[in-house]
């Protein structure tokens, strides 16, 4: 979710994006009319789904990677959005963390899981469908007072073999935490697997199975300056934070976008989408690059 409130001006402002002018990235189409506030991103049967964070309607949306045009509405009947950050899948499922916790008060973290049977066949432009909970909190978390420096916060979700992955957005220390989930609807208590000294705010993510590699998305601390993505690759298992890693920066202090979600965007893990939300300075789009063009 955004670390602060702020909201488009008006329905056209004006967009400022010095990451394509450095060639960093390509930008594929806007998501504003559809969503805003994009906070995840994934590549699941040859298109783009992405969801909106709170604030907004339980919806997830099918987007054409080529043009960035919404190809379908699919609304979850039984659980509102309180706070959707990241979405992945696998074969069958679709995931989606609700588990955004700005405050760090929440007692309600929760991934939705979603039968890709109940919408990947119809090709009506609305569907509606049903989702089932899996219920976490975190073992190490002991006060749920309001707080803008706690380390409880996440905004990345990975799906891996049998289980799901939440990367941390750490106000307090700037680290990421990797916890483990269970991909089967019941109520778990997380402890922590390991930490990275991040360096900033980690708001996405995603896990490429053919290359066995984990890519994070973020910003540094202040607001939505310095965009990063980090790629750790030759890890054992689940051991992302022992791994070979390589950062790079794709913004800087005068870029004014709000890098929110990453997704791997073939099989070989050579290309990569990304997806910002809308602020004051610029709207939601969907962009493109690749590994080579960032130097991972």
């Amino acid at each position: 979710m955004s670390c602060s409130s702020a909201k488009p001006v008006d329905d056209n402002p004006e967009v400022v994006k010095p990451p394509v002018e450095e060639g960093f990235v390509s930008e594929i189409g806007p998501m504003f009319d559809y969503a805003p506030e994009s906070s995840g991103i994934v590549l699941s049967d040859g298109y783009i789904f992405t969801i909106n964070d709170s604030g907004n309607s339980s919806v997830f949306y099918k987007v054409n990677p080529v043009d960035g045009s919404l190809v379908q509405s699919i609304s979850v009947t039984n659980y509102d959005n309180k706070d959707w950050e990241d979405i992945t899948d696998d074969s069958n499922y679709i995931y989606i963390g609700d588990f955004g916790n700005n405050s760090g008060k929440r007692t309600d973290l929760r991934v939705l899981k979603i039968s890709k049977s109940q919408f990947i066949n119809n090709t009506a432009s609305t569907v509606s469908v049903s989702a089932e909970a899996i219920e976490f909190s975190y073992s190490e978390q002991t006060s749920f007072i309001s707080s803008s420096t706690h380390n409880f916060d996440c905004e990345s979700l990975i799906s891996k073999e049998d289980n799901l992955y939440l990367f941390t957005k750490n106000r307090g220390d700037n680290k990421t935490r990797a916890y483990k989930l269970s991909k089967e609807p019941g109520q778990y208590s997380l402890t922590t697997l390991a930490s990275y000294e991040i360096n900033g705010l980690v708001t996405g993510g995603d896990y490429n199975a053919q290359t066995n590699e984990l890519v994070l998305i973020g910003y540094a601390a202040s607001m939505h300056t310095n965009s990063f993505v980090y790629m750790f690759s030759n890890f054992t298992d689940d051991s992302f934070f022992s791994a070979d890693v390589t950062k790079k920066v794709i913004g800087n202090a005068s870029s004014n976008w709000q890098t929110e979600a990453i997704a791997f965007g073939s099989t070989d893990g050579e290309n990569l989408f990304i997806s910002c939300e809308s602020t004051g300075f610029s709207i939601a789009t969907l962009y493109k690059t690749d590994k080579t063009t960032l130097g991972l």
